[in-house]
């Protein structure tokens, strides 16, 4: 996988992962990347998602799709950290997203993203549904 296809699979991953805080498919969610980080030695990592999960959980559940978003970026950076260090489990991240996504309850499969650049800090705020799309000559089924 190129290094865009693998932080697309990093967003997805962390879109999914918080998606799932504070719905019935959190505990079959943590368990799944859980195992998927632990092969990396990051035993801290179920305490700091059920910390995550607990503060989404505590907010109102109006404003839980923001507080949702706010954690999408620190595990984009973290998943793609762990896929740079371990490219091979990036099969097993897709396999990941797609159990999650299917769990999900209907309303929790999209992520409100805010996304802020350039010198003058412009931001673009957008729902977004993160789907992963095979690279050319890849003729795997989705």
């Amino acid at each position: 996988m190129t290094t865009e296809a693998l932080s697309g699979l990093a967003a997805a991953g962390g879109a999914a992962l918080v998606a799932a805080m504070a719905t019935d498919a959190w505990q079959a969610t943590r368990t799944r990347f859980a195992a998927l980080l632990d092969r990396d030695g990051r035993r801290g990592v179920e305490d700091q998602m059920d910390q995550q999960a607990d503060a989404v959980t505590g907010t109102a559940e109006h404003a839980r799709d923001e507080a949702r978003a706010a954690l999408v970026p620190a595990w984009r950076f973290q998943l793609a950290t762990f896929l740079q260090e371990h490219p091979e489990a990036a099969q097993e991240l897709q396999e990941v997203i797609a159990e999650v996504r299917a769990r999900l309850p209907q309303g929790h499969r999209h992520v409100h993203l805010e996304v802020r650049a350039g010198r003058d800090a412009y931001t673009a705020t957008h729902d977004m549904t993160v789907t992963h799309h095979h690279e050319r000559g890849d003729r795997r089924a989705p």
